[in-house]
This record gives C-alpha cells, structure tokens and sequence, in this order.
C-alpha cells in the first residue's frame, strides 16, 4: 500500500505526463501554477509578528485544465487546483488536495454547467474589482465572499450554472446543499447564491447576492453586493458596497463579535483604484470602512497601498501596507491574500508591511 503523501505525488506525476501528451485537435490538457513568496511584518498592538509566509500578495497554487470538444459547440472541461504553501511546502486549504478548486461541467450555447468545490458568486464580483487584487488589504476581510465560514472562501457539493454573455452581461447562479443527514434539518446549512456581471471595454459592474442557512435552517446569513470598476488609461477608479445580515451565524443575545467580522447587521464599504507607472509597475490603494450596525458598534477604518513591479511577464517584485484601526474595543485582523494575522489586541491599530516576489508559470 502506497504511503498517502506518494499516492498524491503519484497522482500529480500522472495529470502531468497527461498534460504533456494530452494535446489534440479536440482535447487538451494545461498544467498551471503560481508561487508566491513574502517577508511580513504585522503590528498587532503589543506585540508583532515577523514571518516568512506565503502568499502576501497571492496565493501559491498548482493546477490542472482540461477540455473536450464534444461538437456542436460543446465540450466538457474541469478544473483542479491546488494551494500550497512556500513557506513549509505543506497543502493549504485545510490540507485538502485540490482546495483551490475542484470542479467537471460541461458547457455550450447554452451556457455551462458544473459541480464541486468553487468560489461563491459574489467572489467573482469581488475580486475584479478589487484594486488590492485580493493581496495586502483585500477587500475580503471586510466584505463577505458569500461562502460558508468554514470552507474558506469556498463553497463545497456546488452545481453551478453560467449564462452565455450578451453584450458584455453574464450571470451565475449557485446552489449547494448541506448534505445533512437526518434528523438535522434537510436544507441546512443550503448555500445559495447568485450575480449579474457586466464586463466590457474599460467597465466592470455587477450585482450580487448570498444566502447561506443555519444548522438548523432556522435563519440564514444573507448579502447583497453591487461594485464598479472604470478603467481611465493610465488609472482605474473602483467602489463596492455590500449590505449585509448574518443572522443565521449570531444570535440576539451576541448580534456580533469584537474578533471575528460580519454582524448581525452590517455594512461593508471600499473606495480605492490603481495608476499604472511607467511600463512595469503598478501603485494600488484602497480604503475601506465596515460599520457594525449592532449594539457593540465594533467598527473599523482601513486603508491600503501596495507597489508592483514587473520584471516580465510571469514575474513580479512587490511591496505593500495596510493599516487597520479597531473602534470600540474590537479587534479584527488585518489581512493578506491567505489569511489574518492574529491575534490582535482590543482597540488596537494593526498593520502589515510585506515585501515579496511572485512568479507564475
């Protein structure tokens, strides 16, 4: 019997020779990947964490695609990725193999179907409009993905359907079910979720919307999204807004919580953009403000900057800041593009100063 860890490399070797024979008129196979590597720094009040991590501007990973031409326009197609970290080279996600992402559909002129393990609808709003790009100060930390807080920003047993674009308008619609066994609630924990993204020319816009129900299917965390992105030349200019209730997570006697984000009653707001300098690097900043609608009022202000440098096409050099104040005795972290660095003192200022380099492949 194969060792776990040599099964997967046995598995990895054989998408790999596949990728590299794989390669027809009517099917095809890509490997891909991403590392990312970083030194950071965060002030977390009395006390700062000084690390070598992975991932501060984007998350290490290692990939597999493929499709099929079925004709007629159709054709089948998965998607497996994998996240890693560079740091200690363990799995990320959980330890999960493909944490990233892990899904097999088939599309047409009709649109596309899939089913596994993806992003909520309202990450994919989210995330071209972000001017942090998800990295140093990513907008996730103060706006909701739609996905159940326990598969980190993804969502498990998803089928989802993808429109064909009409002049630029697309829509994707989500539903995973809990998978609850009896005697718990068959639509717990049902994850629901849908957007309407519009994409053409120098303009990203779009609408979105999350519902994700209780154990008991008693209440739902709920979240209504809309952002924009203008691209000017040389700058962009973005905003996003998201309204939002997690009723399904708290309760009446605890509506929120000074540590972990996302109240009862919540809105979650970004303002930011990018400038283009020279012909390979980029400045990026946004500022964010998230208002606790509850009775703790734990609310926060935070604004970030970051500086990408391209040295080609597959690598950059970046460095970037973000500082978060915490109001009214909370404390919530401030973020990079795979996580929190805690724990954080109540009340206190917080923030990351990170340097690195990714290269893609």
């Amino acid at each position: 019997m194969h060792h776990p860890r040599h099964a997967l490399v046995m598995a990895l070797a054989a998408c790999a020779g596949t990728a590299a024979s794989a390669q027809s008129a009517s099917s095809s196979v890509t490997v891909y990947g991403l590392m990312d590597a970083c030194l950071a720094r965060a002030d977390l009040g009395n006390s700062t964490n000084k690390a070598v991590n992975s991932g501060c501007l984007y998350g290490s990973r290692l990939g597999f695609r493929g499709t099929e031409d079925l004709g007629d326009g159709h054709r089948a197609y998965f998607v497996l990725e994998s996240g890693f970290t560079i740091d200690s080279g363990a799995l990320a996600q959980g330890g999960r193999i493909f944490g990233r992402k892990a899904l097999l559909g088939l599309a047409g002129p009709w649109g596309g179907v899939d089913v596994g393990r993806d992003y909520a609808p309202a990450f994919y709003l989210i995330q071209p409009v972000d001017p942090m790009a998800l990295g140093i100060g990513t907008a996730t930390s103060t706006l909701w993905s739609g996905s159940p807080s326990s598969t980190a920003a993804r969502v498990d047993n998803a089928i989802n359907y993808l429109t064909p674009r009409w002049g630029g308008v697309s829509a994707r619609l989500q539903f995973a079910p809990g998978e609850q066994p009896a005697p718990a609630a068959a639509r717990g924990r049902d994850v629901l979720g849908l957007n309407v993204l519009y994409q053409a020319g120098n303009t990203v816009a779009g609408l979105s919307h999350a519902r994700v129900a209780n154990a008991a299917d008693s209440a739902e965390d709920r979240a209504t999204t809309v952002a924009l992105r203008q691209n000017f030349g040389r700058f962009s200019l973005a905003a996003i807004v998201q309204s939002g209730s997690w009723q399904g997570s708290r309760d009446v006697g605890t509506p929120a919580s000074a540590s972990s984000i996302f109240s009862r009653s919540y809105r979650s707001y970004l303002v930011g953009g990018s400038l283009r300098v020279g012909d390979v690097g980029s400045i990026n900043t946004s500022l964010k403000r998230y208002d606790d609608r509850t009775g703790g009022n734990f609310d926060i202000t935070q604004w970030s900057i970051a500086y990408v440098h391209s040295l080609s096409k597959r690598t950059d050099l970046y460095a970037g800041y973000s500082q978060l104040d915490n109001r009214n005795g909370s404390s919530y972290a401030v973020s990079d593009a795979t996580g929190a660095y805690t724990t954080v003192d109540a009340g206190a200022r917080t923030s990351l100063l990170a340097t690195g380099i990714k290269h893609s492949f």
